[in-house]
This record gives C-alpha cells, structure tokens and sequence, in this order.
C-alpha cells in the first residue's frame, strides 16, 4: 500500500516548507526508500521481475545499492533513464518518486494496470494511495459517490472507468500513465506504453504457424520463469479452461527445474481448482498429467460461504462488484490461504490477447473479414463456428449471398437496461439525468487485432482481487502482449477455432480434450450454487434493503423495492433465470455504500 499528501506550493529543498508532506507507505517493508545524497526518495507498491538484469545494468554504469529493494532499484533508474525507466521495468508497480532538487513529484503506474493507483487534486492539495480508503484520512477530502458511474454500474453493470472512479473528486491514473507534478505548474500526464499491433488479417501458412507457435511457448516460459519469485510455497489456479492449464501445467514443469532457483521438488506448486461439474473431466485430465499437490475444492463447499464472508468480500473492493464469482474466489483463497500460500500464478489475460471469446471476438473477426472483401472465407468461417445453429440465424441449406450484410449490421446494437428497471426500482429523478445525457454508442470493432488490443490495455482493474493472496499474470509479460500483437489475426482465430496459436503451442503438452475444447465454464460460478447462495440468505438481503438507514437513496427508489422484493426475489432464483445480476447489484451498491460513505 502506498499513500501520501502532499501541497504543490512552496516547495524547499527535500520537502515542503512548513508541511510533513512525507512521501509515507504502510507497513510493507521495503516500500519507502531515501536517498539524500540526491534528495529524492519514494514510495511504492508492487512486483518487479527482472530486478536482477536491472541491478546488474546499474551497477555496470556505477551505480552503488545499498539494499536489495525494489523501491532503491526504482530510485536508482528514474535518476539514470529518467521517464524511460519504465519501459525497462517488467512487472505489476504503482510508484511516486519525489525529486527535490528539480521539485517534481513523479507517478507511474505499470502497463496494464496490475496495482492501483488513485489520486486527488484540487488546486495545490495532491494526494495520492493505492487504496482509496486512506486517500480520506485527509480531511480535506468529502466522500461523495459518482453518480454518473452508479447510473453505468446500474444501467449496464459496468465498474471500470479510464481515469474515473465512483467517488466523485477521486481519479486513478491510467494503467500505462505517468503524472508529473511541480509547484506552480499544471500537472502533466503522458501515456508511455500503447504497443502497436499488426491490423492485417495475413494467409494462413502451416509452417509459419509452427514457427510462431514455437516462439511463442518460448516467451510464455520466459514469462512464468521470471515469476517464480519468493514467497514460497507458490500455487495455481485451474479451472479446467485452456488458460488456467497451460499456466499451470508449465509452472509446474518450470518449478521442478533445477535450473529455474526455485526451489526443490519438496517445494511443489500448489494446484487450486473448484470441482464444478461441468470442469471437472477437464481438471482432472490436467492434474493427472502434473506432478504438483492438487486441491480439489467441492463445490458443496459454496454451501459453507456465509453471508459475513461474503459482505467482507464487497466490502474489501474499491468498487461495487459487477460479477457473481465472488463465491468462486472467496473459496480458492480460503484453500489457499489454508496451506500458506500467498502467491498464486492466473491464466487471465489469454482470452484478451488471444481471442478467447467467441461471442465478442469471433464476431470482430468476421467483421474484419467482410471488410476485407473475402466473402468466400466469410462463409465458411461462419459455418464452422455455427455448424450447429444456423437455422437460428435463418440458414437452412446455402447461404444467401447478403447475409454478411445483415451480419455486419446486427453488430451495432446498444445495451439496454435489465429488466429489473421497468418497475421504478430506480429512483425516477436520477434515472431521468444519467438516462438522458449524451453517451457514446458501444463501439463496433471491424478488426479483431484492434479490440483484443484495447481489452488487453485495459485488464488491470479487473484483476487487482482483494486480499493477502497475491496473483500473477503469466499472459501479461509485455514482451509476450507484444510479440503476440505483432501476428497476423489468422493466426489467433482459424477454422471456427479461437486462441489457434496457443492450442497449437501447447498440443503436445496439454491433453487433447483439453487443448482442444470448444465449451468453457471455467472458473464461472454456476448460476445454480448462486440462486442457493440467495436462498439461504434471503433475511440477509431483506434486512439489506429494507433497512431504516437507506444510503441508496437518491439512486434506488426504496419504496419500489420492499414493494416488489419478494417477486424481484423470485425472479432472481427461478429456474428459468439466467442473469441474478440485477437484484444483486442492488445488493452490492447498498454495502459498497454503507462501507465508503459513512
């Protein structure tokens, strides 16, 4: 955790005249470092891989370390490379370094956004944390939610913003961003890293997929290998998916290399996985194929998540949550938690960079191809993908030869509000404003390289999970995200086939029903264990919304809500419900409030 306040007036030497402005951090050791000698110092948070090639370099240039912290090697290269230093960092960081000599306070966030970094400013008052609960410890600071992120958070059950978040005078710094801040100066933002990716479909070739694939698994290996830091013992999450068993199933091959300085064989990677049904053929064709202890979670156990765990679990997030795999996570960490490990290695991302889902990324990629002008391959795309559902979209036997043009157009069509908004359970007044401003159209992407690309930017937020487990992102390497983007888009999706290139890589070390599946549950919560989850908890949620103290007000119409509890209820554990979202987003925003507002 990192936290500090600070005024950008009057400004003397290592500090600020008649302020203990302090550059101050929690109590992670390591994370506050000072040198005099250069009147800078600096706080951080976070994880740099390749903090050894970096020392060595310093060093080269006579650069003399004191310690063996992060924060000191962070110091030592923004006084070398300046704003360059981050492009040499591998790694998750949020960091702000003060340069008294120059009287500049320097902030950075890493790529893709693994460690937060919030912030307020409001004339000469800047202060800035990796939590926004200590932002408030100044005084100066209201707690004032944003309303126009509820209305999208209600309206659409969007939680991640660009610079926005939902309290009102509070920004975050953009994942790949720096800030740089002096007295009397206006403060100046630059985006560092927005790698370039390659629009080009390109022609399928057998031999260079070989290649590809070939170089790929090579930096995906590079990847885990410079992960496999302290502390130990480390662990893995999988689900039974394609991502979660490429990660586990090479770390676990890294962990037992005695090259690799991790450890001996009595130091296993720690398997994690939830036994959900549908999974549960795949988890165990991949822990077979392992060496690692694997912990098979039952998912009985969902039937053990109280009521208080899961409050404790929306309550510890900085932002109302949108999805129902919190019971998912709460569970993992649990087990986890319980044979001490602290770090676990995640297969997100490689859905992103790869495209992995189908209903988004397989319809960009068509997309493009139309474009293109290769209807032929259009075709026969289309067919491979919805072998089995063409009728659904009106096709029995051939394909009317404008097809593609109807395809193109149904691309365009804009969210609209649950279902559970019809009965007023908004507050009129507030759905009125936030409903009737000008807000853009959901952007129709006709290049499968250029939406993988913004998602990819653009995941941190959703993967800074709350508590002391701390996860690491294979996928992420930036070397990796960029090598990945520099590929023709043929090679990612092929014949009805998403992530082509990764299947391939890995056909000779996954088992083939998991290397080649098609259907993905995953790490997903069944809808099932969540509708029992509310049942059992029903007083729970009434006692939540129906409470005197109502701090929703002014976004939920209260009194629409008791009204209607019991068949919004109903309609939320029906057999026939797909999506309980609505009712529990009430839920969550009511805590979240209760929590951050008080």
């Amino acid at each position: 955790m990192i936290r500090s306040t600070l005024k950008r007036s009057e400004c003397c030497g290592g500090g600020y005249a008649g302020e203990n402005i302090g550059l101050r951090c929690g109590s992670r050791q390591g994370m506050f470092f000072e040198d005099i000698d250069t009147s800078t110092r600096i706080v951080y948070s976070g994880e740099i891989y390749n903090y050894s090639e970096l020392r060595n370099e310093l060093e080269a240039l006579g650069v003399k370390f004191r310690s063996g912290l992060d924060s000191e090697l962070l110091l030592h290269a923004y006084a070398e490379w300046g704003a360059g230093c981050q492009e040499k960092l591998n790694g998750g960081w949020a960091f702000a370094i003060w340069d008294g000599r120059k009287r500049e306070l320097f902030c950075s966030r890493d790529r893709f956004g693994l460690r937060p970094f919030y912030y307020f400013l409001n004339g000469d008052l800047f202060v800035f944390g990796s939590k926004i609960a200590e932002l408030f410890s100044c005084q100066a600071i209201k707690k004032e939610p944003n309303s126009g992120a509820i209305f999208d958070y209600l309206a659409f059950n969007r939680s991640e913003f660009s610079e926005k978040t939902f309290f009102k005078d509070i920004k975050q710094l953009e994942a790949g961003c720096w800030l740089l801040l002096s007295p009397g100066k206006e403060p100046v933002t630059n985006r560092y890293y927005s790698p370039r990716y390659n629009p080009e479909m390109g022609e399928f070739n057998e031999k260079t997929l070989k290649k590809y694939s070939a170089e790929f698994l090579e930096l995906l290996k590079s990847s885990i290998r410079a992960r496999m830091l302290p502390p130990y013992p480390a662990g893995g999450t999988l689900s039974g998916g394609m991502d979660s068993s490429t990660i586990c199933r090479l770390a676990d091959r890294i962990f037992g290399e005695k090259e690799s300085g991790c450890g001996s064989r009595s130091e296993k990677l720690k398997i994690f996985s939830i036994g959900w049904k549908d999974e549960l053929k795949y988890i165990k064709e991949v822990s077979g194929a392992v060496f690692s202890s694997h912990y098979l979670i039952r998912p009985e156990e969902a039937g053990e998540i109280s009521w208080g765990e899961m409050e404790k679990a929306v309550l510890a997030s900085e932002i109302p949550l949108t999805s129902t795999s919190e019971i998912g996570h709460i569970m993992v960490a649990k087990k986890a938690g319980s044979e001490k490990v602290k770090v676990l290695f995640d297969g997100c991302g490689g859905d992103e960079l790869l495209g992995g889902y189908p209903g988004r990324y397989f319809n960009a990629y068509l997309n493009q191809i139309i474009c293109g002008g290769d209807i032929p391959r259009f075709v026969k795309e289309f067919k491979t993908l919805y072998s089995n559902r063409l009728r659904e979209f009106g096709i029995d036997g051939e394909m009317d030869p404008g097809f593609y043009k109807i395809f193109l157009k149904t691309q365009s069509g804009a969210p609209q509000l649950s279902e559970f908004f019809l009965d007023e359970t908004v507050d009129r007044s507030f759905l009125r404003k936030y409903s009737s401003l000008s807000r853009p159209s959901p952007r129709l992407f006709l290049n499968l390289q250029q939406i993988l690309w913004a998602d990819t930017l653009n995941l941190g937020n959703d993967y800074n999970l709350p508590g002391l487990i701390r996860y690491r992102y294979p996928f992420l390497d930036h070397r990796l995200v960029e090598y990945v983007f520099s590929l023709p888009a043929c090679y990612k999706i092929h014949n009805g086939w998403t992530k082509y290139l990764l299947r391939t890589a890995m056909s000779d070390i996954l088992p083939k029903g998991v290397c080649w599946r098609k259907e993905k549950i995953g790490g997903m919560v069944p809808i099932s264990i969540w509708k029992d989850f509310l049942r059992r908890h029903r007083n729970k949620l009434n006692d939540l919304l129906t409470g005197r103290k109502f701090y929703s007000e002014g976004f939920l119409n209260q009194k629409a809500i008791v009204k209607r509890l019991d068949a919004l209820f109903e309609a939320a554990v029906s057999p026939g419900t797909t999506d309980i979202s609505g009712l529990w987003r009430f839920a969550n925003l009511e805590l979240w409030l209760r929590k951050n507002m008080r």
